[in-house]
């Protein structure tokens, strides 16, 4: 008599009978079989079929599909090319700045994406939309959400206020920036708006021009203009505008809340810092004569911020930041009496495409990275700008433990190099540009003012011998000025463009300009009054020293040369250092950025874990997934941690371990690119397995070392897909190896038995077997980018003996094991992995009447055969884990 388990586990089988054969759904199959499967047991039969076919690591949520995500209804019918603001600002963008027309359409496109995501402005419905933007560093955020700003008062948003970090001169910048863009009396840029149609600014760009309620009249608020506030993230300026706004702004009036750099300060902590030498603050930059000890403490901040969404009854909450890593890890449920939700970015997570026409220089193209999962054969390698300082010479510069009260820096062999590389870098953009530009330096090495004011002194009389040598023993100086430019410059150049290649000769009259002139060196601290202001000094050269306020934020032009070493722990921090990043594409080849190995190999592998997230935003966003649906994980790193452990307060750490699991690609996208490179590398693969056993008319091979897997799972293409995540699979076979398991593969062709003249045959390269017979694979017509389920259960059994099918069946019946797939894979030998190809016709088509399938492809002419396939991990005693962090799981 059969048990239970038994009973499920032969019902599960008939479902798969039916799904294959008729075209059917899970549901539907079931339905059909309804009459031969007890009611009582038909939970448990669906709950075991999906069990089998998918991943039970919670790599990342199953495949289940929201109908709550993705662009909100109201965008359907709304059209930015009839609006106002926006039309505006494309003109000026256009016309005054000259941006390219790829420029523009990325740009508008791009807004668009934010936009759709907002709240309904016409809606007579409360709403409160929480959503976070992920940019690049230093690669025009300010430009798309003065976009979105522009866009969101066209659509009828009345209120935007604009939250701008936490130093003056970040929030100076920005406001600017927004006046010059939406139109402001005194600032030149899109002109000044026609009567009915002007902003209410109830801040100003100068240094006293934040929020300040006795200067502002409240019944703005009531009427039908556009107003807007650029404040800093401070909490005696936060607590001003709560008890101003507090009871002015009707509930029929839409809000659009804007925070920048939204993973400072904005995300809740818990517990005091001291304040005044981490922020490195301005007097200008807190209220009164000095700060109150939470006056920038982020839980301080973070209440305020949720206490002025309360206020609306319509808002929409924008965060931006190109370091989003502590804001994923809020915890999606927190919640309290007096702020309400926490600032999760429950509604929508989208990352902004790197900028378009190859000008900006992010990590990736400055550092190189790891080749991710299914990226075929992408190369990511480092440019040839990096110097290396050697360990010895960081004593010059940052001070020893224990000798912080004592230390006088000094300027070691590398910053002189450092200064002759900026002056060269320099006049060669100058020569190249053919008109005047800024060209500046940044040195970072510490942040304590105590360390950045002497060192600064010593690189001013570090430029002064320069000087005086070029100036007045040329003949000595020269030599050395021409070699560098020779040797190491030039090849540079050559390597990117050797159409850019000039000769010393041709950049001396700058070099010759830039030292007649001399450099200023310039401290941006409290103690100093200096400043980087580009709009009072558009073509400013200047060596820039400072901490904090070069590291995150504020945009240096033209920086040619970065001397850069203090080390962090962290990685929003470390790659908010990064202002060497930005749009430097036309003299890329002629900056150079000065570093330690370990911090240069740092941001090698922070560019890889940057763009491991934005693949898996990609996903959730490709999906229309929430993030309370889909909630992203970051890679964790052996040196750094993610963000500050503040800030990872509910985060927690998944260890994915996938010994007894099955992985399997069950998602296409009709992309013939991707599929025919699939199809290549799969060629390749089986080709170099040699000539094949069968079973059953199926190739297989037996005995093929892991390192042929990992280089096909490597280059094996996939579709973005819940169901598996190729890189963790990729490193946990890696750890595995290491640990003298899943040395050894089996490899099964599960091809059709028999050729069906509908669907045909393929050479898929496999010795001796010029076509194989492909099998039936088709949509599903409410989720198009999935196949359903591409396994066979009789898969399940390849390559086991009759006693380990026997032992699987029986730990079933004992309730030892779930589902007899589970404890099959239990059976296998830890030494060996299992992977299963299956081939796919581009003909495959539903069976006639199916109302839940659709064909493979829509036009399957010349269409490539598409290729997928499952991994079966045996049971492993080994503590191999793949470690990342997310926010917490199991309380969406």
């Amino acid at each position: 008599m059969n048990s239970a388990g038994d009973d499920v586990e032969d019902f599960v089988v008939l479902l798969r009978v039916l799904m294959s054969t008729r075209g059917l759904s899970d549901e539907g199959a079931l339905a059909e079989a309804g009459h031969l499967i007890p009611a009582e047991m038909h939970d448990r039969v669906l709950q075991r079929y999906r069990e089998q076919t998918s991943t039970t690591i919670e790599v990342l949520r199953p495949t289940e599909f929201s109908s709550t995500g993705g662009p909100q209804p109201w965008y359907q019918d709304w059209n930015s090319a009839e609006g106002y603001y926006w039309l505006r600002q494309r003109r000026f963008l256009a016309h005054d700045l000259r941006r390219m027309d790829f420029e523009i359409d990325s740009l508008d496109i791009a807004s668009d994406r934010v936009l759709a995501h907002l709240g309904d402005p016409g809606a007579a419905d409360p709403f409160d939309i929480r959503g976070l933007v992920v940019g690049h560093v230093q690669s025009g955020k300010t430009a798309n959400f003065s976009a979105l700003i522009a866009k969101a008062a066209d659509a009828g948003y009345r209120i935007v206020i604009v939250l701008s970090g936490l130093h003056n001169s970040l929030r100076m910048q920005t406001q600017r920036r927004l006046q010059r863009d939406l139109g402001h009396e005194d600032t030149i840029g899109v002109g000044l708006p026609t009567p009915g149609n002007r902003w209410v600014w109830m801040t100003n760009g100068e240094p006293w021009g934040d929020f300040d309620a006795a200067a502002v009249n409240g019944a703005l608020l009531q009427g039908n203009d556009h107003v807007i506030l650029v404040l800093k993230k401070n909490k005696s300026r936060l607590d001003r505008l709560l008890a101003w706004m507090r009871g002015r702004v009707p509930d029929h009036v839409p809000v659009l809340i804007i925070d920048d750099e939204a993973d400072q300060a904005s995300v809740n902590t818990g517990g005091n810092r001291a304040v005044a030498e981490l922020t490195d603050l301005d007097p200008d930059d807190y209220d009164g004569d000095a700060p109150a000890a939470d006056e920038l403490d982020p839980s301080a901040i973070n209440l305020r911020i949720r206490q002025l969404l309360n206020l609306f009854a319509r808002s929409s909450y924008v965060a931006y930041t190109a370091t989003p890593f502590a804001n994923v890890l809020i915890d999606p449920s927190a919640s309290d009496a007096d702020g309400g939700d926490d600032l999760f970015p429950r509604d929508f997570i989208i990352s902004l495409p790197s900028p378009p026409g190859g000008n900006y220089v992010g990590a990736e193209r400055l550092f190189g990275r790891d080749r991710l999962a299914g990226e075929g054969e992408i190369t990511v390698e480092a440019l040839d700008v990096i110097e290396i300082v050697p360990d010895h010479e960081i004593d010059y510069v940052v001070p020893p433990r224990g000798e912080r009260d004592t230390f006088i820096p000094a300027v070691p062999p590398s910053l002189r190099q450092a200064l002759v590389d900026y002056l060269l870098g320099a006049a060669g953009w100058l020569h190249r540009a053919g008109r005047d530009e800024p060209c500046t330096m940044l040195v970072h090495t510490d942040m304590r003012r105590a360390v950045q004011n002497p060192l600064a002194e010593d690189i001013r009389n570090e430029l002064a011998v320069i000087r005086q040598q070029w100036r007045y023993e040329r003949e000595v100086s020269r030599p050395a000025f021409v070699d560098r430019w020779n040797r190491e410059f030039r090849p540079v150049t050559v390597s990117l463009d050797v159409g850019l290649d000039v000769a010393f000769e041709s950049i001396e009259p700058y070099l010759d300009d830039l030292l007649r002139d001399g450099i200023p060196v310039r401290v941006l601290n409290s103690d100093h009054l200096d400043t980087a202001d580009f709009d009072a000094e558009p073509t400013l050269k200047a060596v820039l020293v400072g901490g904090n306020k070069l590291s995150r934020g504020v945009t240096i032009e033209g920086l040619i040369t970065s001397f850069y070493v203090r080390e962090t722990l962290y990685y929003d921090t470390l790659m908010q250092m990064g202002r060497w990043f930005g749009y430097r594409g036309r003299y890329v080849d002629l900056t150079r950025l000065y570093s330690t190995q370990l911090l240069v190999s740092c941001f090698h592998d922070l560019a890889t874990a940057e763009q491991e997230l934005r693949n898996q935003i990609a996903l959730y966003e490709t999906q229309r997934l929430t993030p309370r649906e889909f909630v992203p994980k970051v890679r964790m790193h052996p040196t750094m941690l993610v963000t500050a452990p503040n800030k990872m307060r509910a985060a927690e750490e998944l260890s994915l371990d996938y010994s007894g699991q099955r992985v399997q690609t069950v998602r296409i996208i009709d992309d013939r690119t991707t599929i025919s490179q699939s199809l290549k590398v799969t060629r390749e693969f089986l080709n170099s397995l040699g000539s094949p056993q069968t079973d059953s008319g199926r190739p297989f091979w037996t005995d093929i070392p892991a390192q042929q897997v990992l280089r096909f799972l490597g280059d094996f293409p996939v579709f973005r897909q819940p169901s598996i995540d190729p890189q963790s699979v990729l490193d946990y076979i890696q750890l595995q190896v290491r640990n003298r398991e899943l040395t050894r593969w089996r490899v099964l062709l599960s091809a059709a038995q028999a050729e069906n003249p509908e669907l045909g045959s393929d050479d898929l390269g496999v010795v001796g077997r010029p076509e194989i017979a492909l099998k039936a694979r088709t949509r599903l017509a409410k989720d198009p980018t999935s196949l359903g389920v591409v396994t066979e259960p009789e898969d399940d059994l390849f390559g086991l003996e009759a006693s380990a099918i026997a032992a699987a069946r029986a730990a079933v019946g004992d309730g030892n094991a779930d589902t007899l797939a589970a404890a099959l894979r239990m059976q296998r030998d830890a030494r060996e992995g299992y992977l299963v190809l299956y081939p796919i016709s581009a003909q495959s088509q539903p069976r006639s009447g199916s109302s839940t399938r659709i064909p493979l492809y829509v036009d399957s002419v010349g269409a490539p055969t598409v290729i997928a396939y499952q991994i079966q991990f045996p049971a492993s005693s080994s503590d191999a884990t793949v470690e990342y962090v997310s926010a917490p799981q199991g309380r969406r």
